[in-house]
């Protein structure tokens, strides 16, 4: 191991793409964007050389591991997952911490406040495992990110909460569904400046619903972007011609919720939208059109389809407001075979026959489903009424649901927009998903059949046999060109 490798800290600017091993996909790609001149807010990373060297050290990682053998002994039992996760996270933020492990995290952060002018500076403390975004196995939201962390306790507490988040139930199951071993994934955690938020949200720069190559789709909400990537909200949507850099489709949002700092306190809050914003664009046009020429410079200098997090800073004018808080691979159409966006346009040109339409909203994960629909309002209501292939009918999910969304044929909500962790994990597990219909939870009835057009965003009474034939011996399967899920 040379020095480099054994250092516990390393700021962004000494990071490039290729230190994923040693920093995680999230903190290699922060510096990699730095280098090609892209504004990225300051941080630095801590190694996963600090995290191997906090279970070595304090002897707790042959009893991760212990655990991890000894609970989850039926793969297909959610709950399992969970108890591991409880005893293991236990474990990792109730040990002390190596004294020469939380002196670097002390100084880096004393380092930062001095570099950008405070005596203790807002952050966000970011998890990023060695195994996340990479290309081809998207760990979307596997790991926690906390916001608006002040003082060097509070990042030495959320540094450990990060490392433990390394076994949510959510990310063991992911590490095993991908093939990755538990013992090879490390994590490091990045450090970073926060953007004051007055807007932000996620983009791609190819369609993630049609694959269209040559679209820049931009999702935002007032605040921080947590609310459109958690699916909290049903955000404003923005499809930008990549050549041209043309505006060419806006849909304004009803954006009644916020995640913004609490002036008195420096926490997140959830803040109500005041009712003269609530249908007023989160971006101006420059603004849009600025994130579109960065999403297409991100997108040559990783020659690949980028998923990518955006903020505009409410406390510094335009230009030098636009701010890129992350980037990975973006893993469903840059892996697909060419011809299956034609295959879904021909899909979507299906005469319509007698259909009684029960509900519409976005498609976000393309594809046919029919099933009995059952309606859940929290991941501990979904382990009860969860059979595989329902179709799972909830507000929202969140990572927590990951299980449950696996036993899915489809998945309906009444939040979201295409950029969510919903339709993001939909969408790579090939199960159809529509977001956003706002009255899912109230219209559709648990027990019933219903037939799922998540290719056009529209829900139908029953089953529509011109769309979904039964398999024989099945009461319905799923007809999907998202790598199917049966």
């Amino acid at each position: 191991m040379n020095e480099r490798q054994e250092r516990l800290v390393l700021w962004f600017e000494e990071l490039r793409k290729e230190d994923v091993p040693l920093v995680g996909g999230k903190c290699a790609n922060l510096g990699e964007m730095l280098s090609a001149g892209i504004p990225v807010p300051p941080g630095f990373a801590i190694t996963a050389t600090a995290y191997k060297r906090f279970i070595e050290e304090t002897g707790i990682a042959e009893e991760i591991y212990r655990i991890l053998r000894e609970v989850i002994v039926d793969k297909s039992k959610p709950e399992l997952y969970e108890e591991a996760s409880r005893r293991i996270r236990r474990v990792i933020e109730e040990t002390p911490m190596p004294e020469a492990i939380e002196n670097a995290i002390r100084d880096a952060y004393r380092e930062l406040a001095a570099r950008v002018g405070d005596v203790e500076v807002y952050v966000a403390v970011r998890s990023s495992a060695t195994a996340e975004d990479l290309p081809d196995a998207s760990f979307a939201g596997q790991q926690e990110t906390y916001l608006n962390v002040k003082g060097e306790e509070e990042v030495l507490k959320k540094v450990q909460k990060c490392w433990s988040s390394l076994f949510t139930p959510r990310a063991i199951f992911y590490r095993e569904e991908k093939g990755f071993k538990h013992e090879e994934v490390l994590i490091s955690v990045a450090v970073q400046k926060m953007v004051n938020a007055k807007a932000a949200g996620v983009m791609f720069t190819i369609n993630p619903v049609t694959g269209d190559p040559s679209q820049v789709v931009i999702e935002g909400n007032w605040g921080l972007g947590e609310a459109v990537v958690s699916g909290a909200v049903t955000p404003d949507q923005f499809v930008v011609d990549k050549e041209s850099l043309e505006i060419i489709d806006r849909k304004v949002a009803k954006k009644t919720v916020e995640y913004i700092r609490d002036p008195e306190t420096g926490r997140t809050v959830h803040a109500e939208v005041p009712p003269e914003r609530q249908l007023v664009p989160c971006l101006t046009d420059e603004e849009i059109i600025k994130l579109a020429e960065l999403a297409k410079r991100i997108e040559q200098h990783y020659g690949r389809p980028q998923d990518i997090e955006w903020a505009i800073d409410r406390d510094l004018p335009f230009p030098e407001n636009v701010f890129i808080v992350q980037s990975r691979p973006e893993t469903v159409w840059s892996v697909k075979k060419a011809g299956e966006a034609e295959a879904l346009k021909r899909e979507e040109l299906k005469p319509a026959q007698e259909r009684v339409v029960v509900l519409k909203g976005i498609p976000a994960s393309p594809g046919v489903y029919s099933g009995k629909a059952k309606v859940a309002m929290s991941p501990q209501e979904a382990s009860q009424l969860i059979s595989k292939g329902d179709i799972l009918v909830t507000v929202m999910t969140n990572p927590d649901w990951v299980p449950y969304m696996r036993m899915a044929g489809a998945i309906v909500t009444d939040e979201g927009g295409i950029t969510c962790h919903a339709a993001i994990v939909s969408r790579e597990l090939g199960i159809p998903c529509i977001v956003g219909t706002q009255t899912a939870t109230k219209v559709l009835k648990t027990g019933a059949d219903y037939t799922v057009d998540a290719t056009s965003g529209v829900v139908y009474e029953g089953l529509v046999e011109e769309l979904v034939k039964p398999a024989e011996a099945k009461p319905s399967r799923v007809v999907t060109f998202t790598g199917g899920y049966a």
